[in-house]
């Protein structure tokens, strides 16, 4: 749903007319990150343990069986759904958790605000799948640091951290997007690179 916001007429073409951004040229290395990592986490919760680096960070256990996908029908015509990365429960309430391949140390810079409200929205899913959530989730960021001693391998830095979740933000966004997809097309955002690239194009062949 970040792409709303981003730009609102790529948003409507998405979904209204299968009309995508296109995609240029895209590292398929988070993919490979984040296979890895998944794979990594499911040995341990098969032994019921949390992964090392976890150990005495964050309380509880990893979700077993762990269930990735979920949909909240919203109505007739729409309905609502992610994909989780990995949970942990404690206390018998959830608390997602989401992996990030940075290429610098996340400790420098402000989290995304689409970050924010990815994890707001996987809390938002917990719940209306009857999931008790606590409140919080976590980024798990996992980035590269310098050595001199690449030949014993590249070393990767691991940081936690964590975000305070609201749910109660996620169905006014749902709403808002329903409304944009059953309006009328809407202007472009202004600093849209594909709109822009579009205008451009259109102008030059009206010059002609």
């Amino acid at each position: 749903m970040d792409i709303l916001y981003r730009c609102p007429r790529c948003f409507w073409l998405k979904y209204n007319k299968q009309i995508f951004q296109p995609e240029g040229v895209v590292s398929r290395l988070p993919d490979r990150f984040d296979r890895v990592i998944k794979k990594y986490f499911d040995k341990f919760r098969q032994d019921g343990n949390l992964p090392p680096f976890l150990e005495g960070k964050l309380a509880g256990s990893l979700e077993n069986p762990f269930q990735e996908k979920y949909f909240y029908p919203i109505n007739e015509n729409y309905g609502f759904w992610g994909k989780l990365d990995e949970c942990l429960v404690c206390g018998g309430k959830h608390f997602p958790v989401d992996f990030k391949t940075a290429s610098s140390d996340p400790r420098t810079r402000e989290v995304f605000p689409a970050y924010q409200n990815q994890l707001d929205e996987f809390s938002f899913l917990l719940e209306r799948n009857n999931k008790k959530t606590g409140g919080e989730a976590y980024l798990v960021y996992f980035y590269p640091e310098d050595s001199y001693n690449l030949h014993d391998g590249f070393p990767m830095a691991i940081h936690i951290q964590s975000l305070k979740t609201n749910p109660d933000t996620v169905m006014p966004r749902i709403e808002a997007a329903i409304n944009v997809l059953e309006g009328k097309i809407p202007e472009p955002a202004r600093d849209c690179p594909f709109c822009r690239w579009r205008e451009a194009l259109n102008s030059l062949f009206k010059e002609k």
